[in-house]
């Protein structure tokens, strides 16, 4: 059974992002304006559930990174349903599979992102001197 927010503490819950009740009731000791919060609660939190789902394994490759851009992974995320002050709803990751550095860049709009690609492997390849040599995208059309 998923709870709604009505209640005071699961408007705290939400507010707070989604902090744990028991730890409700120790910031209430420690801060004098918040109401009082029970640590019990009905049900799950939808958004604790939906943040704890896990995806299935990716499917296996060869392709095995043997230095810095070696194999580079791209994923483009959905419209976000809510804009970022800038007026961003796209967001385009790119993670280098040896080092695990992560670039995130905002779009505005999803026709960008192969502009913002051909920005991305630029900035990297002048940073280290090497080229990149696989580039796995998530087959989303971008």
């Amino acid at each position: 059974m998923v709870h709604n927010a009505n209640h005071l503490s699961e408007l705290w819950h939400h507010n707070l992002a989604h902090l744990r009740y028991d730890a409700l009731l120790k910031l209430k000791k420690l801060v004098s304006s918040i109401p009082n919060v029970q640590d019990r609660h009905d049900g799950v939190c939808l958004g604790c559930a939906s943040g704890k789902t896990t995806r299935g394994p990716c499917l296996s490759s060869d392709n095995v990174s043997y230095g810095i851009l070696h194999l580079i992974h791209s994923n483009m995320c959905v419209p976000m349903s809510v804009h970022s002050i800038s007026g961003h709803i796209y967001y385009i990751i790119f993670v280098d599979d040896f080092s695990r550095k992560t670039w995130i860049y905002y779009l505005k709009h999803k026709y960008k992102a192969f502009k913002t690609f051909k920005e991305f492997k630029a900035l990297v390849e002048n940073l280290t001197g090497k080229k990149t040599k696989i580039f796995r995208f998530n087959n989303g059309g971008e």
